[in-house]
C-alpha cells in the first residue's frame, strides 16, 4: 500500500512505516505501543497473585491498588495498597492487547463491522474479548488531521507550544497519548478545516505522574500564571487559564476502567472506551505516530453514516457518571437532530427510574453545568423531547433540572 505521502508507506512525521498494508500488516496496537517499562501497573497484573482491576486515587492523591473486594465500596480505599506494598507480576494488557494481526483490505471507510481503508482487526482487552477495533494509517482515515492538528497548536502560541512538549514527553517516558473527544470527532467529521475548540487526551501515564509532569515544565514554558490540577471525582489533569473559571487548555485522562462506583484507571482502550459517552467521541489520535484508532469498531461508521448514528458503550456505575452521559446524549441528540437514536433508547432502557435521587450534592452541581453548557436554552425544547425519547429515568433528570432552571 502507498502511504499518503506518495511513498511506500513511511510515515511522514516520524519516518516509520505507518500503514497497515506494509511493515505494519504484521502489527498490532500492542506491538506499536510496547508496554512502558517504568513499573506502571495494567488492569489485569497480578497483584500478590490477585488480579489486578486498576487504580485510583484517594483524598489525598495517594494512588493505591484496586481489587475484587474493592468493586462494591462507594469510594477509593483510602488505605489501600500502593503499588510497593505488593509484589506486582506483569501479566495485562498493553493499551490493547491482540493478538491478532492486522489484515490489510480494500474495502470502503468503516462500516462498523470491523473493517475500513488500510485498517486492521484487534481484539479487546483481557479478561473478555470485548469488541473488535480498527486502527490504521490517520491520513487515510482523515485526510489532513495532522496538519490541522499542527495549525490549532500553532494559532495559539505559548500554550499550543506546551501542549506539543506534552504530547513529546509522553512518548519519551515510553507512554503512549492519544488525542480524544470532540477535535477527534470533528477534524474526520468536517475535514482539516474543522476548528477544535478542546483539546482532551487520553494515555497511559497515571494522572498524578500527568500531574507532576505539568508542574514540572509549565513555569519555564511562560505559563506561570496558569493553573493545573485534577478533578478529583473524575481524576481529569488539566490546566486552566489564570483567573477564577479560566478556560482550560488541556485535559487528560488516564485510560479509564469502569469497575467501579469511582474513577478509577489502568486499562486499555478497550476499556477507556466503556467510559466515554458516545461511539463518535471515542476516536483517538496519536499525532506522532500518525494512527487514528476506533477500539469499538463502530465510531467512524457511526460518524459518516447518514442519518449519523448516535450510540454507546458506556458501562460506567456511578450514577453521576450515568446522569452525565444522559446529559450528553442530550446535546449530540440536539446538535444532530436526524440522528438515528435508537441506541440510546437501549442503553437508557436500564437506567434506574430513580436515578435523580441516587445523585449527590456534588453530582447534581456538575449536572447544572452540564446541562448550562450542553443544552442552551433555545435547545431545551427539544432536549425535552428527546428525553420522552430515552424514557423515564432521562424524563425524571431533565424535569428536575428544569424545574430548578425555572425557580
Amino acid at each position: 500500500m502507498t502511504g499518503t505521502d506518495g511513498t511506500d508507506g513511511t510515515n511522514a512525521r516520524n519516518g516509520t512505516t505507518s500503514t497497515n498494508g506494509t511493515t505494519n500488516a504484521a502489527k498490532s496496537l500492542a506491538e506499536l505501543y510496547p508496554r512502558a517499562q517504568d513499573g506502571t501497573p495494567l488492569r489485569g497484573d497480578l497483584a500478590d497473585g490477585e488480579t489486578l482491576l486498576g487504580m485510583t486515587l484517594t483524598s489525598t492523591r495517594r494512588e493505591v491498588l484496586l481489587r475484587e473486594a474493592d468493586r462494591e465500596a462507594p469510594e477509593p480505599p483510602e488505605d489501600g495498597p500502593g503499588r510497593t506494598d505488593l509484589r506486582i507480576e506483569p501479566a495485562g494488557p498493553r493499551p490493547q492487547r491482540p493478538p491478532a494481526p492486522a489484515v490489510a483490505t480494500d474495502a470502503g471507510s468503516g462500516s462498523g463491522s470491523g473493517s475500513g481503508p488500510g485498517s486492521g482487526h484487534v481484539a479487546g482487552p483481557c479478561p473478555d474479548p470485548g469488541p473488535e477495533g480498527l486502527f490504521g494509517p490517520a491520513e487515510e482515515l482523515a485526510p489532513g488531521i495532522g496538519d490541522a492538528v499542527d495549525r490549532c497548536l500553532d494559532e495559539t502560541g505559548a500554550e499550543g507550544a506546551f501542549v506539543r512538549l506534552l504530547m513529546k514527553r509522553l512518548p519519551a517516558r515510553d507512554h503512549a497519548c492519544w488525542l480524544i473527544g470532540g477535535a477527534v470527532r470533528d477534524l474526520v467529521d468536517l475535514g482539516p478545516e474543522a476548528r477544535p475548540n478542546d483539546l482532551d487526551f487520553a494515555g497511559t501515564l497515571p494522572p498524578a505522574e500527568l500531574l507532576q509532569e505539568i508542574a514540572d515544565q509549565y513555569v519555564a514554558e511562560g505559563l506561570g500564571d496558569y493553573r493545573p490540577g485534577i478533578s478529583p471525582a473524575s481524576l481529569v489533569v488539566h490546566l486552566s487559564r489564570p483567573g477564577q473559571g479560566g478556560a482550560r487548555i488541556l485535559e487528560y485522562k488516564a485510560l479509564a476502567v469502569t469497575d467501579f462506583h469511582f474513577s478509577a484507571y489502568g486499562g486499555s482502550l478497550a476499556d477507556d472506551v466503556a467510559s466515554r459517552d458516545l461511539t463518535v467521541n471515542s476516536l483517538y489520535y496519536d499525532h506522532g505516530r500518525s494512527i487514528l484508532a476506533d477500539p469499538t469498531g463502530e465510531g467512524l461508521a457511526h460518524l459518516k453514516a447518514r442519518p449519523r448514528v448516535l450510540a454507546s458503550h458506556n458501562t460506567e456505575r456511578a450514577p453521576g457518571r450515568r446522569a452525565g452521559v444522559l446529559i450528553r446524549f442530550l446535546k449530540f441528540a440536539v446538535r444532530y437532530p436526524d440522528a438515528d437514536t435508537t441506541r440510546l433508547r437501549e442503553w437508557a432502557a436500564g437506567l434506574p427510574v430513580d436515578l435523580p435521587d441516587r445523585l449527590t450534592d456534588q453530582d447534581w452541581r456538575a449536572l447544572r453545568y452540564s446541562w448550562r453548557a450542553a443544552v442552551p436554552d433555545p435547545a431545551r425544547p427539544r432536549a425535552v423531547e428527546v428525553a420522552g425519547l430515552l424514557g423515564p429515568a432521562a424524563v425524571a433528570l431533565v424535569d428536575r433540572l428544569t424545574e430548578e432552571a425555572q425557580g
